[in-house]
Formats: C-alpha cells, sequence, structure tokens
C-alpha cells in the first residue's frame, strides 16, 4: 500500500509539472533557384533561405510562480540544398571557429530569466545593433534583395550574432518603449599576444562586444536607435572586403544606427541610416568609414506582398554602390509562401559589390576585377514552409 501511495504521488508531481512547463520544435524550411550575375561571370542553382532563414529549433519553457519562468531556446541553421548544417560559427567570441557542416546551434544558444523586470539571456545571440538593419527594410537581411548595408558590417564577427553574451530586454508593459542591451565575452586569456608588429600586441580583449537598443513601437510606428562596439587590438582582425575591395587588418569596429516604420493602410514604410567605422586600418589612427541607408515598403494585396527597396552604401567619399530590389510573396497559407525577387545593383568610384545574397548557404557571385564600377543582376524564385 505505501508503495503504491508513493508511485501516485509521484504521478502527480509530475503531472504538475508537466503541467508547467512545454517544449516545442519549431522550422523552416527555404529553397529556390538563383542566379547571379557579374561582370566576371553567371553563377546559378538552388540556394536556400531566400525568403526566411532555413532553420531548426528547440525551445523550453517553465512557470516558476510569482510572475517569473526559465527558458531555453537551441536553434540551428540548415542548407535544404545539401541536407548539411549551414552558417559556420564565428571564432571572434570563441577560440576556435565552427565551420558550416554538422549540425550546430549557431543560430541561437541561450538560457533565460523572465519576470516582471524584464529578461536576462545569456548564450549566443543576435546583438542589439543588427536589428535595425533586419526589421527596417522588406527583405529581412535575406535573398539578392538584401539592402547593401547588411552586407558591409562583415568587417566584425559579431555583426549580427555573438557568442558568450549576457543579455538584457526590458519588460514589454513599457507603453510601447523596449530595450536591449549585450555584453559579450572574447573568452581569452589574459596573457594573449599577437605578434609580427614593431611590439607585440595584447588581444585578451579582442571580440569582447557591447551593444544596446532602444526603441518605441506602438499603433503604426516603430523606431529605434542602436550602437555597438567591438574591440580588436590594431591591425589584428582581418576585416572582410567592404564594396568589394580587399581584405585588410583593423582595430576596433563600431556600429551606429536608426531605423523607423510606419504603417499606412495596407502598405508599411521603412527604412534606416547606419555608419560603421573601423579603426586603425591597416596603419595605426587610419579609421575607414562606411555609410549606409534604405528606403523600401512591404505592400500587402490580396494574399501576397509586394516587397521593394532602395538602398545605398558609401565608403568615405571614394567607392558607392547601390541597389535597387523588387520582391513578391504569395501567401498559399499562415505556413507556406512561393517568392519571386529579383535586384540590380551599380558600383562606382572603385566599389565592386554584387547582387549576391547574404542568406546562408547561398552561392555567392563569380569574383573578379571586371567587377569593379560595374554592374551586377540577381534573382530568387523559391517555396518556404514553416511550422
Amino acid at each position: 500500500m505505501k508503495k503504491s501511495l508513493i508511485a501516485l504521488a509521484a504521478l502527480a508531481v509530475a503531472g504538475v509539472a508537466s503541467a508547467q512547463s512545454s517544449v516545442t520544435l519549431f522550422g523552416v524550411v527555404d529553397l529556390g533557384y538563383e542566379s547571379v550575375k557579374t561582370n566576371a561571370g553567371r553563377i546559378s542553382g538552388l540556394a536556400p533561405s531566400a525568403n526566411s532563414s532555413s532553420r531548426i529549433g528547440f525551445r523550453g519553457v517553465e512557470d516558476l510562480g510569482g510572475g517569473m519562468s526559465a527558458s531555453f531556446w537551441l536553434e540551428a541553421a540548415i542548407n535544404p540544398a545539401s541536407g548539411i548544417g549551414s552558417s559556420g560559427t564565428s571564432g571572434d567570441n570563441q577560440t576556435t571557429t565552427t565551420a558550416a557542416g554538422g549540425l550546430t546551434f549557431n543560430r541561437r544558444s541561450t538560457v533565460s530569466l523572465s519576470g516582471g523586470f524584464g529578461e536576462l539571456r545569456v548564450g549566443r545571440d543576435y546583438t542589439p545593433t543588427f536589428w535595425n538593419y533586419a526589421l527596417y527594410e522588406p527583405f529581412g537581411a535575406n535573398s539578392v534583395g538584401a539592402s547593401v548595408g547588411a552586407y558591409t558590417g562583415l568587417v566584425s564577427g559579431t555583426f549580427v550574432r555573438a557568442s558568450n553574451s549576457v543579455g538584457y530586454f526590458l519588460p514589454g508593459n513599457l507603453g510601447g518603449f523596449y530595450g536591449q542591451a549585450m555584453y559579450a565575452f572574447g573568452n581569452r586569456a589574459s596573457t594573449e599576444t599577437q605578434t609580427g608588429f614593431a611590439v607585440a600586441r595584447n588581444t585578451s580583449e579582442n571580440g569582447r562586444y557591447m551593444g544596446l537598443r532602444l526603441g518605441y513601437g506602438q499603433g503604426p510606428i516603430n523606431a529605434a536607435v542602436s550602437y555597438g562596439r567591438t574591440t580588436y587590438a590594431p591591425g589584428t582582425k582581418t576585416g572582410v572586403s567592404v564594396l568589394g575591395s580587399s581584405a585588410f587588418a583593423i582595430g576596433n569596429f563600431t556600429d551606429l544606427s536608426a531605423g523607423a516604420s510606419y504603417t499606412l493602410g495596407s502598405i508599411k514604410f521603412m527604412g534606416y541610416a547606419a555608419r560603421q567605422k573601423s579603426s586603425n586600418v591597416l596603419a595605426l589612427g587610419n579609421n575607414l568609414t562606411v555609410k549606409t541607408w534604405e528606403l523600401g515598403l512591404d505592400w500587402g494585396v490580396g494574399a501576397g506582398d509586394v516587397l521593394a527597396s532602395y538602398s545605398r552604401a558609401t565608403l568615405h567619399a571614394g567607392p558607392r554602390s547601390s541597389k535597387f530590389a523588387l520582391g513578391y510573396v504569395h501567401n498559399l497559407s499562415k505556413r507556406t509562401a512561393v517568392y519571386a525577387i529579383a535586384s540590380h545593383v551599380s558600383n562606382s568610384g572603385g566599389a565592386a559589390f554584387t547582387a549576391s545574397s547574404y542568406s546562408s548557404g547561398a552561392l555567392g557571385s563569380v569574383a573578379g576585377a571586371a567587377n569593379v564600377n560595374g554592374g551586377s543582376n540577381g534573382y530568387d524564385i523559391g517555396l518556404r514552409h514553416a511550422v
């Protein structure tokens, strides 16, 4: 009898626990045909994530009582064209880099504690400074239509996400005001240095990120400003190409932006302006500044959305790239859509930007000197399903 009572009590406790917690499986598979033409050549084939990033994930929530909850979020990028994991994890916030291939939870891997105070979130997550590029442009920083500003920030490995981060989000009951702050550790030894200079440079703080985003969203208006800074000892970080220029050594990277959207009937107008600055480029005291802006709209028409944008990026007063993009997304249901997107890029002043997609696992473009001051065209046609 005693054993039976213990078993019944255990079942009762289990029932209460299951009622207070839940785990959800979610995912998106987005795949289509992509073609990008530059002066150096064309590349075409199947590419993922033009309308929405392909991914699979798990999220769990437990009600702790008293208005508090604990949760986790594990989200992995996938490339359905080949079945592999996609979007490798940058080594800026850790000692090694994980290449794309196996399934890793590189899109987001966090544990959170939430309550009336807001949310404390720890792990790998989107940086506050990335959201203005993704939320205030109609293509969501995906596809050949993504604004040029979504590419130029890639000189920093923390432009989109940061590992080893501690983040805080304001509570959602502040009359439309919202905010996010993040500090990400570089996870490096205090003795770490890099040689090859006149004096070995201390890199113990390389990859450290600090960012803040504050905004207001209520009714038809949503607007936000953000600022972030990633630390690198002078000349110890290799930046990828900006507006088509060669790779170069940089120091600290800062990102300042403001974005807004306004909904008028079935049309949402949106745009942003940003300034990205890399210090100590190639030489001490030499700074490189990229200014970008974008204007766009999302027009709901029947069961679909017409998307359009124009964006521009200027490196100092020299290289300049601009992109015009137009797309249509037709919703077959709440979870399934077909889409078509096209874009044209023009360059001047020595720039060599292309219409290649920013999406994880995209085909890229054919590189070559012929692209300098040249034009580029790209398009995506695909199908997206989400659960």
